[in-house]
């Protein structure tokens, strides 16, 4: 796994929510190659879940049932969902929602949810006052649009 982070102002992307941004919230970067635990049936407002694909063909898998490479069976992330640049400002990408922290995200519900992330360069504090974080200068100003298809339970904080 590997994990970046970045400051960002996140919004919710829909018209049935008032646009409110939340502020001070941060990002991190990972791919964990397991299935996305939004493939599963029942995950969200969708019409279809998020497609899982056969880790050794990387063929889409068409059977929501099937088990995590993470956890001995064949589902696996498609290799298709990695970021891409949309324009100089505005990249397009896939992001676990942090659900345990007190920012509005439910769980389960939140997957096919689409965001809007701002990148900033301010710097967070963490409890011990430790500072960290700041976006990279190169996307200082720039923005992206995240899908969530993975759920991180166990992720605490303002992510």
């Amino acid at each position: 796994t590997t994990t970046t982070s970045t400051t960002t102002q996140t919004t919710r992307m829909t018209t049935t929510v008032p646009i409110e941004w939340v502020t001070g919230t941060w990002t991190t970067g990972y791919w964990d190659c397991c299935k996305p635990s939004c493939s599963w049936a029942g995950k969200g407002n969708v019409k279809n879940p998020v497609q899982s694909c056969d880790a050794e063909t990387g063929e889409v898998l068409h059977d929501l049932n099937e088990p995590s490479v993470c956890t001995g069976g064949r589902a696996a992330t498609c290799k298709n969902n990695k970021p891409f640049k949309a324009s100089e400002t505005l990249s397009m990408g896939f992001a676990a929602a942090a659900v345990s922290g007190g920012h509005g995200l439910t769980g389960d519900a939140n997957c096919g949810q689409c965001f809007e992330l701002r990148f900033t360069d301010q710097v967070h504090k963490d409890g011990g006052g430790w500072p960290w974080g700041g976006a990279d200068p190169s996307v200082v100003g720039k923005r992206m649009v995240v899908q969530v298809t993975n759920i991180g339970y166990d992720v605490s904080g303002d992510h």
